[in-house]
């Protein structure tokens, strides 16, 4: 399994919360990333949609994950991800280039399930 994992909004190093804490307890910050597509605005978080053709970026952190397959489980919980009904979650991980420290690393995402027609989209 892939160890690294983007996150661009209440995973952050700069957010406190039980579950941000979890992930910055249990991996290694590896430095801030970039990957081409749009952010949208939620309501109280964000969510990302990858497009390797956009002329945007999408913003975050990057960080190595002490053990992979238990922290992405506890993080797919929390993100609502339900493997019995993919097309039913806000969300979905995938495996996405991101831009950091001058390298690409694939690293795991989690991005957008739905469409964003009429939603906010959050520059910068």
């Amino acid at each position: 399994m892939n160890d690294f994992l983007f996150v661009y909004g209440t995973l952050m190093n700069n957010i406190q919360s039980t579950i941000a804490d979890y992930l910055h307890q249990n991996s290694d910050f590896i430095g801030e990333g970039s990957f081409p597509g749009k952010l949208y605005d939620l309501g109280s978080y964000p969510g990302a949609i990858y497009n390797a053709q956009a002329n945007t970026l999408v913003y975050g952190h990057v960080f190595k994950l002490h053990d992979s397959q238990l922290i992405m489980k506890r993080l797919d919980f929390y993100e609502g991800i339900n493997t019995m009904q993919p097309d039913k979650n806000e969300y979905r991980r995938e495996l996405v280039p991101v831009l950091v420290n001058n390298d690409v690393i694939n690293c795991w995402v989690y991005l957008y399930n739905f469409k964003t027609e009429g939603l906010k989209e959050i520059a910068g």
